[in-house]
């Protein structure tokens, strides 16, 4: 593979500097939104290569990699409009692929919903379920549940101090049928969480959960990554790339 040449650099919003990498090279562009606390480096294979077909982004929200932090709790709709601030600053317009894991995944359907017009195809990597955490705690007790139920309610105890309450809110007000490509790619074992957690059971829900993501699109399908934990892109990156593939050459064609 020839040699990518990046764009790299901070884009200062709300006096932080967020960093991000960029690569220009025709339509569309597709933006890599990771999971909470990863940075823009989980998807540097991914990028590398799509960025050889096509233009690409992808960025280290506040507080996570390059990027400095933002004071106090934020939103999904604070980090959207900071992500679409910086692809309008470096004039990566759209179309725009949209690929999310884990938390990116709900980052990605809530930009979605908001610029659905600007969306050529979305790629959800074990994205995270709205409201997961209240269908864990069914099969919880004790310790566990209690943990559960705190990291959903105190936005200071996730790594990027998100308010996932009202992030699940925004989500569902802003919440759209699709018309574009849309793949959920699922993982296919079950650690995740955690010694002496239920992960079969936790699996199982999230599983479900994840399947009824198909009906945020007309034209959408399931991946099952059999071989993979949460890190879809990372244990099987050829799943990923050729999702990504499939809807650049669509949207070409």
């Amino acid at each position: 593979m020839l040699s990518i040449q990046y764009n790299q650099g901070y884009h200062k919003i709300n006096n932080h500097r967020i960093y991000c990498k960029h690569c220009q090279n025709g339509q569309p562009t597709v933006i890599f939104e990771s999971g909470l606390g990863d940075d823009s480096s989980t998807w540097k294979e991914i990028q590398d290569e799509i960025s050889s077909i096509t233009s690409t982004f992808s960025y280290d929200r506040a507080g996570t990699g390059k990027s400095e932090s933002r004071d106090g709790p934020k939103s999904g709709i604070d980090i959207v409009q900071d992500l679409t601030k910086i692809v309008d600053n470096r004039s990566l317009g759209p179309p725009y692929i949209l690929v999310g894991h884990s938390f990116g995944g709900l980052l990605s359907r809530l930009f979605a919903s908001i610029n659905p017009d600007n969306i050529a195809g979305m790629v959800l990597i074990d994205a995270a379920p709205v409201y997961k955490e209240i269908s864990f705690q069914n099969i919880l007790t004790g310790k566990q549940k209690e943990t559960i139920i705190k990291y959903l309610k105190n936005p200071s105890l996730n790594s990027e101090t998100v308010d996932k309450i009202k992030t699940y809110k925004q989500i569902l007000k802003h919440k759209k049928k699709f018309d574009f490509p849309l793949t959920i790619i699922i993982r296919g074992l079950a650690k995740c969480y955690g010694p002496n957690w239920p992960e079969d059971k936790l699996l199982e829900i999230e599983q479900e959960l994840q399947l009824d993501y198909k009906q945020l699109s007309e034209n959408s399908k399931t991946v099952i990554a059999e071989k993979s934990g949460h890190y879809i892109h990372l244990d099987q990156p050829e799943l990923v790339l050729e999702e990504i593939k499939e809807m650049v050459d669509k949207f070409n064609n």
